[in-house]
């Protein structure tokens, strides 16, 4: 469940992938009732960041679970939600924390969007990102992660 009060003060937000992913499984789901409630619905005033690697990943994992069309109708759906940062310096920040910490460089992506825009980045837990790894990153670069489990 998505905790309301990381929205506090903000009206700006980076999800990862997973995030997505979870969202368009099939069936009905605590995060995908929140995810509704809080910002995928028309008159949400929280702005979604995102990345282009985002775009890769959503569509290639829907593509071979769903199949090449649905995959494309859902990217087209959450194109209209999402701003892709463009950002020179995206990837100089993506390279640097991938450089330093041992996580997916998608992941990486999210975290600089975060950093670039100064808003929170919400995850799914990932083996990989360790509470250890999460904290060096927040203390490092100064980020708001949340891990949602």
């Amino acid at each position: 469940m998505i905790d309301k009060s990381i929205l506090n003060g903000t009206d700006e937000i980076s999800l990862d992938t997973g995030i997505y992913i979870r969202y368009f499984e099939t069936g009905e789901s605590e995060l995908k009732k929140n995810l509704r409630e809080l910002l995928f619905h028309k008159d949400s005033n929280i702005r979604l960041h995102g990345h282009y690697l985002l775009k890769s990943e959503i569509y290639y994992i829907l593509c071979r679970s769903l199949g090449r069309e649905q995959a494309e109708e859902y990217l087209e759906q959450i194109e209209e939600f999402i701003n892709f940062i463009e950002s020179r310096y995206l990837y100089q920040i993506a390279g640097q924390i991938k450089c330093e910490f041992p996580i997916a460089l998608s992941d990486c992506y999210s975290i600089a969007v975060g950093f670039l825009q100064s808003c929170p980045i919400l995850f799914l837990e990932e083996k990989e990102l360790s509470g250890e790894i999460i904290a060096k990153i927040k203390e490092k670069y100064d980020v708001n992660i949340q891990v949602f489990y």
